[in-house]
């Protein structure tokens, strides 16, 4: 027990406002209005707080802790990348300065070739006058020499000789110019100030605002977000223009729906300025793909995917239908498993996995949420598209409660307009492609409607897809083929249809995530109706035949595949 000092009483309170142990005369006396408790309930409301504290701290001593760790970390990686750096910088101009050393010696050869030459033209001149003055002085003192003789006879016997060999040399020199046909000068162009001013901007160092992960998102991979079973699948992230070792700041991990990682499964290489991400799933099921700069996620990341068994298209079967009552063109497949297809009756009918109605989106009419004749249907994440053949224009829709988000276009072949647009396809880089049937022409927009661009086509655009590489396929209705555009759009590259045949009037496209080519086509009868499957390199796989108008093509998360069947008022599942 502890006692009061002042009244030798047991202390037994604890005054809250004077913060001091108090006996029972020193409450009464000073501290009966105070705030106060008894001391021992006091003490366990304190060792609760100092735990509390305690715990408090720890949460802070840890993070802190890790954060001193990951600074002494950067700082050794501080120090590695200087001399990394520094190393690179020597090695570098080494290479320059053996470059130089090597242009240096070229031309001081040049320099002696040139000279050489000068000096054999010289001298094969010099040689010519030596030669002219040695007989033009010979001739002189034969001259010389017969004029002073006294006989007549030994004169004249000589005189034509040594008059025509002086005239032949005199005719030599006429002839022959003294001026030295050559310059004796050697003339170089080695102005160092151009060079000097680009050695003096030559080598740089980037700001880190250029490692903005803003600035970065994958290029090309995401049109479709499937995977298949132990196979590499590959993605591009562009990187900004001049840095190319931003690659190497780029991380990623690839986590499966359980949590766990398969690290070594996922790779970063650069590419020519561009960043190749590939991995290879080993397991089936759902992923998320994280690609980050610098700690900090690139645009969009993480991305899902979902991977699948490879599936052999050689042995189709129908699995399901699902019945929609009236015509139907439009199908896709929300990764939940629920099946949308499109009703010339004027809504989107909705099917669980097992083929029951579950709910409808949309009405027959003309105004907001409404259809006149609905046709394409696009899924984006819980964003529903619809484009109506009749009203001209696209309306999008929560998926799930079914709610109008917005819509976009109207009748015209401006820009945004539409005549009679059909399927649509998106580019999983937040673009969506609409097929412009009688504009001829595919329009690009974001996925909330605005415009971006055109892509006309050589004939009326029924469908468009676009594949892993980013190339954007149009199946051309009226001209019995498909085009295949640059990622850009900008660049017409291909155009193929079945070599085998039976490719009349294509409604529908889609492809997955190896390159497979879905194509489904009509032609006024039911023996002319056909699903085409080909390969990535254009060659049949497989023929579906025995179908009634086939239109809208779509894929689900385990690569199987549906076809909306106009006639047969059904979606079939292969």
């Amino acid at each position: 027990a502890v006692f009061c000092i002042q009244h030798s009483e047991k202390l037994t309170y604890y005054c809250k406002d004077c913060n001091k142990l108090i006996c029972q005369i020193c409450l009464n006396d000073k501290h009966k209005s105070h705030n106060y408790n008894d001391y021992l309930d006091e003490g366990k409301t304190a060792r609760k707080a100092l735990k509390e504290s305690v715990a408090s701290c720890d949460g802070v001593i840890s993070p802190v802790t890790e954060a001193i760790a990951n600074g002494e970390k950067m700082l050794e990686q501080i120090a590695t990348c200087k001399e990394e750096v520094r190393q690179e910088i020597k090695e570098t101009f080494e290479e320059l300065k053996a470059a130089l050393d090597k242009r240096c010696n070229d031309l001081l050869m040049e320099t002696e070739e040139i000279a050489s030459a000068n000096r054999n033209s010289v001298k094969k001149q010099l040689d010519r006058f030596h030669k002219l003055v040695k007989q033009v002085s010979h001739g002189r003192h034969l001259a010389s020499s017969v004029s002073e003789r006294t006989d007549p006879c030994e004169v004249l016997s000589v005189k034509k000789l040594i008059t025509n060999q002086l005239e032949e040399c005199i005719e030599k020199y006429k002839k022959l110019p003294l001026e030295i046909k050559e310059n004796e000068a050697i003339v170089t162009c080695l102005d160092i100030s151009p060079l000097s001013k680009e050695i003096s901007k030559f080598g740089s160092f980037f700001e880190f605002e250029q490692l903005e992960p803003s600035l970065y998102s994958i290029d090309n991979g995401l049109a479709i977000p499937l995977a298949t079973l132990r196979k590499e699948r590959k993605f591009k992230v562009s990187l900004p223009a001049g840095i190319d070792k931003a690659a190497s700041y780029l991380k990623d991990s690839f986590i499966k729906s359980d949590g766990s990682k398969e690290e070594e499964r996922v790779d970063i290489v650069n590419d020519n300025n561009t960043a190749i991400v590939s991995c290879t799933p080993q397991s089936i099921g759902g992923y998320e793909l994280s690609v980050t700069i610098r700690g900090q996620h690139i645009k969009g990341s993480p991305y899902q995917l979902s991977v699948k068994a490879s599936r052999d298209y050689t042995t189709l079967t129908n699995q399901r239908s699902f019945t929609v009552e009236n015509y139907t063109t439009g199908v896709a497949v929300h990764t939940n498993g629920e099946v949308f297809a499109s009703s010339t009756d004027g809504f989107v009918q909705v099917f669980s996995e097992d083929g029951t109605a579950v709910r409808r989106i949309g009405s027959k009419g003309n105004g907001n949420g409404q259809f006149d004749s609905p046709w394409g249907l696009l899924l984006v994440r819980d964003r529903l598209y619809v484009s109506d053949y009749n009203l001209h224009c696209v309306q999008y829709f929560s998926a799930t409660t079914g709610q109008l988000i917005g819509q976009f276009g109207s009748k015209g072949s401006g820009n945004g307009q539409f005549s009679n647009p059909e399927g649509m396809s998106t580019d999983g880089k937040g673009n969506i492609l609409v097929a412009d049937y009688n504009n001829k022409r595919v329009q690009v927009f974001k996925e909330d409607g605005t415009f971006v661009q055109v892509i006309q086509c050589d004939g009326k655009a029924s469908d468009v897809a676009v594949g892993n590489e980013g190339k954007i396929h149009v199946t051309i209705c009226d001209q019995h083929h498909v085009q295949v555009f640059s990622p850009d759009g900008k660049t017409h590259l291909d155009t193929y249809n079945n070599p085998t045949g039976n490719f009349n009037y294509p409604q529908a496209v889609a492809i997955d995530d190896e390159g497979y080519i879905f194509v489904s086509v009509y032609y006024r009868y039911v023996g002319d109706s056909y699903l085409h499957v080909l390969n990535p390199d254009g060659k049949q796989v497989k023929l579906v035949s025995g179908l009634s108008y086939p239109v809208g093509i779509a894929l689900d998360q385990d690569g199987c595949i549906y076809v909306a069947e106009y006639n047969n008022k059904c979606i079939t599942k292969y």
